[in-house]
């Protein structure tokens, strides 16, 4: 019998600069959704990579550059919300796994 060793699965998180932080809830259509303060936001997004490594997961800050991510949505026609978010950091971990 052949035992294969299940890699865990790569996830992602939108590591947003401090610096930026103010401008891309000014930016994003769902800025009331968004944590008050950089602070709480890096609070809680420890807190969440704590949790996925913790079950096992490989949890990876992806940098997040509003400027870029400015020029993505406009390229790619999406709207600044919490989704393409999402998708920006998914294709800049993806693009820093080829290199």
């Amino acid at each position: 019998m052949t035992t294969m060793k299940k890699s865990a699965a790569i996830v992602g998180i939108a590591w947003y600069r401090p610096d930026q932080w103010d401008a891309l809830k000014e930016f994003s259509e769902d800025r009331d959704k968004m944590d008050p303060t950089y602070a709480i936001w890096k609070k809680g997004a420890q807190k969440a990579m704590r949790e996925l490594r913790s079950k096992g997961q490989q949890a990876v800050a992806v940098d997040f550059d509003l400027e870029e991510f400015k020029m993505w949505c406009a390229a790619n026609k999406k709207r600044p919300v919490a989704a393409s978010r999402s998708e920006f950091a998914v294709l800049k971990l993806r693009e820093g796994h080829k290199r």
